[in-house]
């Protein structure tokens, strides 16, 4: 059964905000909560399998995954209780059992000690005991700030970090007595892991600092909820169930089994003490002043798009390049909000947007997304602003619906010779393959620094270098990395089709009015300069600083 993504909008005690979850089956609702620092991605192959018995709802908590963060460096478990209760009202949830893991556990018993009313089952997974001697030597070191670094070292650390998390508990104590036994994970699996340390940033410590603050025996006490606490019998945490010494009759605390028989048991007990069912999805309600988020099905798959609806006009539909994500476009978003609508989406195969068959080409994708994006928004028509390979999936979807697309900017086009072309093709994307050691993120960290450097980023010699100003905020190209891991999988077929695309032959067909730009740091510049020589288009330079961009794109947009 297909696994559908969405984004609430809700308004309560910390404002405005949005929750990413995921929603899967039919029947009573159940509500799965994830550990730290993951998001509901983990319970992808959980939710398949109940789907035939359940309507499954796994969130993205506060700071994590794609959900917002509810502002605060201290908020406690009981204040994620409260959050999460808020989510159940946004989208009409009466009653629901709730399932927890690590730090979903406690979350899951706070839940339903402070919100009795929502909730028919708790089962809590590998649940937190502390002592004060206990956490104090946790919150010593376990929760060091994130900091990006020039060099990647920051990459590195965490990547030997989630490594030791299942070589000692706690993961920065290595003595003997703190060594675990466990298999160590797939390298794509810890990738995965590191995938989703970066979407929650330095937000990261919140949500595990509740966790480990939590006074975890307290709320059994007076438990109201039929309640189970228990451990998979290999969990470093199956030793705290004997520190829960009183508990109210609604309690039963007992070690579990693998990991397979807890699941069951839950599973059990959640048919045993049912939600209720839940209504469909509603769509997602926009947030004033400023950019929100909202998901939007095509053929394969779901689409993430960001927008605002705060300005009037002619709506601007942004599209990044390959490799890249709607992210990487928030300054631009940012200087239009405002001014006029805005609309930016992750293309297919990048960022949290699902990835397109292998036998579909990129550029038939793009076009499905294209159209499903403007048709979930009810435009008949917008104006475009491009980059990159974005700006070539745009003139071909003006030459393929010229209707839909009044204006077009294209920034940095990439008008390449053959000989050019085929030197990208064989170079330019290589396979990205996870290392147990991690050495890969280094390799991937350099070329990411490289794109700012050299063009192409694999020459490094004097001849390629690029001049200007170079983008090497730290925090930036975190997030270009980021979203050059994302799009890992379908990179190096999605650049031979881009680099492979006659560019030339498209702009002279075109019927749709395009401005071809490039900023003074674009190794593209002169590409883009000699496409709109060879189209007779209009060339624009542009200042360094993409939230300068606006004025030059409202002015040609409104011509």
């Amino acid at each position: 059964m297909q696994i559908e993504r969405h984004f609430v909008t809700l308004d309560g005690k910390w404002g405005p905000r949005q929750v990413h979850y995921r929603r899967c089956g039919n029947g009573p609702a159940v509500l799965l909560l994830h550990q730290s620092p993951q998001s509901a991605y983990e319970y992808e192959g959980l939710m398949a399998s109940w789907a035939a018995d359940f309507t499954v709802i796994a969130p993205d908590h506060p700071g994590y995954g794609l959900s917002d963060s509810l502002g605060t460096t201290d908020a406690s478990l009981e204040d994620f209780a409260d959050a999460l209760a808020e989510f159940l009202v946004a989208i009409n949830v009466e009653k629901t059992s709730v399932y927890g893991f690590h730090t979903g556990a406690g979350m899951a018993v706070a839940l339903g000690a402070r919100h009795p009313n929502l909730i028919s089952a708790a089962f809590a997974n590998g649940y937190v005991v502390l002592s004060d001697s206990e956490r104090e030597h946790i919150l010593s070191e376990y929760l060091p700030p994130f900091v990006p670094q020039w060099d990647g070292g920051h990459l590195i650390w965490i990547w030997n970090r989630n490594r030791d998390q299942v070589i000692y508990f706690p993961w920065f104590d290595r003595r003997a007595e703190a060594r675990m036994a466990y298999t160590l994970p797939d390298p794509q699996i810890l990738q995965r892991w590191l995938i989703e340390f970066l979407r929650a940033g330095d937000n990261y410590r919140i949500a595990y600092n509740a966790a480990f603050d939590f006074r975890g025996e307290a709320p059994l006490v007076d438990m109201q909820v039929p309640t189970i606490v228990t451990s998979v019998k290999t969990d470093v945490l199956s030793e705290h169930l004997a520190k829960i010494i009183e508990t109210s009759g609604q309690v039963d605390v007992h070690m579990g089994g693998t990991l397979d028989e807890n699941l069951a048991e839950a599973q059990q007990f959640f048919r045993t003490n049912p939600g209720q069912e839940i209504p469909a999805p509603s769509v997602t309600e926009s947030v004033t002043g400023r950019l929100w988020n909202r998901t939007v099905p095509y053929v394969y798959g779901q689409l993430r798009v960001i927008a605002n609806f705060d300005g009037d006009g002619e709506p601007v539909l942004m599209v990044h390049g390959a490799g890249r994500s709607a992210a990487s476009l928030t300054p631009l978003m940012n200087a239009l909000r405002g001014q006029r609508p805005v609309i930016a989406l992750d293309l297919p195969g990048h960022g949290e947007s699902d990835a397109m068959p292998d036998d579909t080409a990129f550029l038939d994708a793009v076009a499905a997304a294209l159209d499903a994006v403007l048709d979930a928004f009810g435009l008949q028509h917008v104006d475009a602003w491009g980059e990159w390979g974005g700006s070539t999936a745009l003139i071909e979807y003006a030459r393929r619906h010229p209707d839909r697309l009044r204006h077009i900017v294209v920034s940095g086009a990439q008008f390449f010779s053959s000989d050019e072309a085929q030197d990208l093709i064989a170079n330019y994307a290589p396979e990205i393959k996870p290392l147990s050691h991690g050495g890969h993120l280094l390799e991937c960290w350099h070329r990411v620094r490289n794109e700012s450097l050299f063009w192409p980023w694999y020459r490094e010699e004097s001849g390629s270098v690029i001049s200007g100003m170079p983008r090497l905020d730290a925090e930036d190209l975190t997030q270009r990395f980021l979203a050059l891991l994302q799009s890992a999988p379908d990179q190096a077929r999605i650049h031979r089709e881009l680099f492979a695309y006659p560019l030339a032959d498209s702009l002279a067909e075109n019927s749709v009015k395009i401005l071809l730009t490039a900023a003074t740091w674009d190794p593209n510049n002169s590409h883009t300069e000699a496409a709109a020589a060879n189209s007779h288009s209009q060339f624009v330079l542009l200042p360094d600083q993409q939230k300068d961009w606006a004025p030059m794109l409202l002015e040609f947009f409104d011509r």
